[in-house]
This record gives structure tokens, C-alpha cells and sequence, in this order.
């Protein structure tokens, strides 16, 4: 897998978790609990404008929207807080996941995609602590 594939595994990353938090922010009741998934939103889109600065070459093509957006419709139909918090930390749970098997499967990652793999990694895990008080 060459940078740019990195790259744009990332954004897709990134982009899931921003279209999931825009679809689900106004479902929440609990202020603390949309407090902290504006931030989460806020922090993605400040690392994917840095990514988009740092690697302009790159595509920011958003796979499966549709389908990602249909989900979560249907999902939280009827739901509450708790399974909304449930679906995110599902979520940030996938995300680690994917950027530690890209970060594990290449060692020739610029070191500037490195480093924008790892913020992620660390948005996702920082609130993924903070979404388990809600489940």
C-alpha cells in the first residue's frame, strides 16, 4: 500500500465519523454527551483540513456515504442516548482498529502521514473514554 492509499484510507476514516456525529448530534438529549461529540467533530475536521494541506494531491472521495447514512437512519429511529453512544464508541473502536492494521502493515509511511495516522488513532481513543460514561 503506497502513501496515497494510506492517505485516503484515513479520510475515509475520518469522513465516517464526521457524516455518523452529523447524523446523530441532534438525536441527543444529554447536553455533557453532545458537548463531547461536537468536540469529537470539531477534531476531526481540524485533523482532516491539516491532512488536506499537508498531501493536497490526494482525493478526499467519501466511499459508501449513502449506505453509512441509510444505517444510521435506521438505527437511531427509535433510540436513546445510550445506544447513540453505543454506535460511536463502535465506531472510534473501527477506527483504531483500521489505523493501527495500517500503521502495523506499512513501515514506509512518510512521516508526516505517520503522524497525522497516529492523531487520529488518539482522537478516537480519547473519546472513546469519554463515550464509555454513556453506554
Amino acid at each position: 500500500m503506497n502513501n496515497e492509499t494510506c492517505i485516503e484510507e484515513l479520510l475515509n476514516g475520518i469522513n465516517m465519523g464526521m457524516i455518523a456525529i452529523d447524523h446523530l448530534v441532534d438525536k441527543i438529549e444529554n447536553a455533557r454527551l453532545r458537548d463531547i461529540v461536537i468536540h469529537q467533530r470539531k477534531a476531526y475536521g481540524d485533523l482532516k483540513e491539516k491532512i488536506q494541506r499537508q498531501f493536497p494531491q490526494v482525493d478526499d472521495k467519501i466511499k459508501q456515504k449513502f449506505m453509512l447514512e441509510s444505517m444510521i437512519e435506521l438505527k437511531t429511529m427509535l433510540t436513546d442516548d445510550a445506544k447513540i453512544a453505543k454506535m460511536l464508541t463502535e465506531g472510534c473502536n473501527q477506527a483504531i482498529m483500521t489505523v493501527t492494521h495500517l500503521l502495523n502493515k506499512e513501515n514506509n509511511i512518510d512521516m508526516k502521514l505517520r503522524s497525522c495516522v497516529n492523531d487520529f488513532e488518539e482522537i478516537s481513543e480519547k473519546y472513546l473514554e469519554e463515550l464509555k460514561a454513556f453506554l
